[in-house]
């Protein structure tokens, strides 16, 4: 079975370069998603940094990595084009989300999360960050809340395998830090 990984938001996100082995040697597919002009910049600023995308993004090196140029908030879009770059709804698939739900408003959330799971076969995984409403650190720019990530994916189809504070995951990884007020959660699509 293809592996398959899709960045949500992927920004400056290093995930394909800091993983470079593990993705080669299962060959996962990775796809990074975000504004065009977004990963135009990101690819220069990499490249300036000595981390080119050209060496990663071909297929002779084992896996591939592709950039889904899209507006998240425009479903039928970012899904169009995700499909139009290889990603396969029927494969099992990882999602991660950082730093994204926070921004969407109540109802682009359900329509991402409605989006998002018609696109996962049975036991993708979910892996996502969520801010809390009590949260020092929440600015204007925030509009959606999660002191319960599970409420909120649940009734999309995904079951909850873990879902902590990112203070108390690095606790348990030996690193000191992180906030209580923003949640990790871990959900794998149910049939």
């Amino acid at each position: 079975d293809q592996q398959q990984l899709v960045i949500v938001a992927a920004g400056l996100d290093a995930r394909v370069f800091r993983m470079q082995s593990l993705l080669n040697s299962t060959g996962t597919t990775t796809f990074e998603i975000d504004f065009p002009n977004m990963l135009v910049a990101k690819r220069e600023i990499f490249a300036a940094s000595g981390f080119s995308y050209k060496d990663i993004m071909s297929k002779e090196r084992g896996y591939t990595v592709r950039h889904v140029e899209s507006d998240l908030t425009v479903p039928n879009l970012w899904r169009e084009e995700l499909i139009r770059q290889g990603f396969d709804p029927s494969q099992r698939t990882v999602w991660l989300i950082e730093g994204f739900t926070g921004y969407l408003t109540n109802p682009e959330l359900d329509i991402f999360l409605k989006t998002l799971t018609k696109l996962s076969a049975q036991s993708s995984v979910l892996l996502s960050t969520w801010i809390e409403s009590d949260s020092p650190t929440k600015t204007s720019m925030h509009r959606s809340f999660a002191n319960d990530p599970s409420s909120i994916v649940e009734p999309f189809g995904w079951s909850e395998i873990d879902v902590q504070s990112v203070h108390s995951a690095g606790d348990r990884m030996g690193r000191k830090g992180g906030s209580d007020h923003f949640t990790m959660s871990c959900h794998e699509k149910k049939m």
